[in-house]
């Protein structure tokens, strides 16, 4: 009322000067986009999706209504609605130091099997399997101990004379678990071939590149024979572009036609967007099949002056940056895998994590507050010292909701479209649906990603995309988790946020 009151009595020049300055500050913070989607299709992309490993062993330890919450979170519409899981098939963690990262082994001899084995990794696994994930992949980083060169789950090498009776292995395991109602897509026989694992600080062997084709030609063999050919193998996960592109011409050649359904590699170099191409170019070139970024975590901006850039390049190293800041590091990533590796398919590392790098009982700052003594190597946290302290609650952060946004708007089988026009600090993708999709929002067929890395918001018009109808979208922002809108002629990109558009 006082306002109003005060308002009444000025001038209608001043009247305009106020309008005036009003305009100019909201240009200063808010512009209009102009862009275009291309109307020249990418890439099918199939699967959107984090793993398993190795934090089903503390988490089974937690009260059914914890464990089920995950299991929401992970893979129901609630949550971020996963659509690829990665099950760790253990080794039994011979001779590794870290308990939580020795998963229990089903194998006990040739054809002898225990399979009560791994109670807390078939928990969630079966969870994801009847939330009806529609990818699950069996992947491996060690063999039984009988099976590599030093009788351990690390710092070893596989036998090559061991290789069918691995093959034979997986095979089994793949086909009990099919009897069981679990059905696995695909299968990955190595993970990050090029390293020994020797500090053996998790399970792990080096499979040689002269070895690498025929671990996937014997294995496609053996699933061949126990009636498994709908299931895929990938390989060969290579920890960096460093090594994958090098290695690649060594085996890939190799590969028996058909026997390979994707190429997958990992990202731990952090390579630019030219080295990032190249790797994706070698790895079609030389199979035939598609490339798959199968692992990432464990980032921070490579430069100590651009912390607060999610755009800036990224490293190797530990914090943990639950914000903003972090979703956005990952979306940068996700961005380049699609739009220069031209990968089909994006998972994170470990669903969830305990390195959390601060004491959350009691302090309600730390799940939300970026420290250097974390790592960001989850989607959600958990306390490492729930044993002692009794505390079972788990900590959704931001990068969770980022990875929703994919998941629920790139559709399995959904072909990527290139935006042009946008401004270097805002990152779009558009995707088209193979077929009516069902969402939150009611029936879509395409979105629109737009990750706003800048400090500032600005403005799109929908209808500038020309993808149809637009019919609302989602929004993950500093302040807000997960918000739904309707169809608007105009919408805001909140600084440091990801929209996504709906159309159908």
């Amino acid at each position: 009322m006082h306002i109003r009151a005060a308002s009444a009595i000025l001038t209608p020049k001043i009247d305009m000067a106020r309008l005036l300055l009003l305009a100019a500050l909201w240009a200063s913070c808010s512009s209009v986009l102009a862009f275009t989607v291309s109307s020249t299709p990418g890439q099918v992309i199939n699967g959107i999706g984090a793993s398993g490993a190795w934090w089903p062993n503390d988490i089974f330890k937690f009260p059914e209504s914890v464990r089920e919450q995950v299991a929401e979170l992970l893979f129901g519409s609630s949550g971020a609605g996963l659509t690829s899981y990665r099950y760790n098939v253990g080794a039994g963690g011979f001779g590794v130091n870290n308990p939580v990262r020795a998963p229990e082994t089903f194998y006990v001899s040739p054809g002898v099997y225990n399979w009560s084995a791994d109670a807390a990794g078939v928990y969630f696994l079966k969870q994801a399997a009847q939330y009806k994930v529609p990818q699950l992949t069996a992947f491996v980083n060690s063999a039984p101990k009988t099976m590599t060169t030093n009788g351990a789950s690390c710092g070893g090498n596989l036998i090559t004379a061991q290789i069918p009776a691995y093959a034979q292995y997986l095979a089994d395991v793949i086909s009990h678990w099919k009897q069981e109602g679990v059905i696995f897509t695909h299968v990955s026989p190595m993970n990050e071939p090029d390293d020994t694992f020797g500090t053996c600080g998790q399970e792990g062997m080096e499979v040689t590149p002269q070895q690498r084709a025929s671990v996937v030609n014997t294995l496609r063999t053996a699933l061949n024979a126990a009636g498994l050919q709908s299931v895929g193998i990938m390989a060969d996960e290579s920890s960096s572009t460093g090594n994958f592109v090098p290695e690649a011409p060594e085996w890939l050649p190799q590969v028996t036609k058909g026997a390979l359904a994707a190429v997958s590699h990992h990202q731990y170099g952090f390579g630019n967007d030219a080295a990032v191409a190249q790797m994706g170019a070698v790895g079609r070139n030389l199979s035939g099949v598609n490339t798959w970024f199968t692992e990432i975590c464990c980032f921070k901006a490579a430069s100590a002056s651009q912390q607060n850039n999610p755009a800036a390049p990224l490293t190797y190293a530990g914090i943990y940056e639950p914000t903003m800041i972090g979703a956005l590091q990952l979306g940068q990533l996700i961005y380049q895998s699609f739009t220069q590796a031209l990968d089909a398919h994006f998972d994170f590392w470990t669903a969830l994590s305990n390195g959390i790098g601060c004491a959350p009982l009691g302090n309600a700052a730390c799940p939300v507050t970026a420290n250097p003594n974390g790592w960001n190597d989850g989607l959600i946290y958990y306390d490492p010292n729930y044993a002692s302290n009794h505390n079972t609650a788990v900590y959704s952060i931001k990068r969770l909701f980022l990875m929703k946004h994919f998941a629920n708007f790139v559709w399995m089988g959904s072909t990527r479209f290139s935006v042009t026009g946008l401004p270097a600090n805002v990152f779009g993708m558009a995707f088209k649906a193979p077929s009516q999709q069902s969402t939150q929002l009611g029936a879509a067929r395409s979105s629109l990603i737009l990750m706003n890395m800048g400090s500032s918001s600005v403005s799109v018009q929908p209808s500038q995309a020309n993808l149809g109808n637009a019919v609302g979208g989602a929004l993950t922002s500093p302040s807000v988790d997960w918000q739904t809108f309707g169809a608007s002629s105009s919408v805001s990109l909140p600084a440091l946020s990801i929209t996504t558009l709906l159309f159908n």
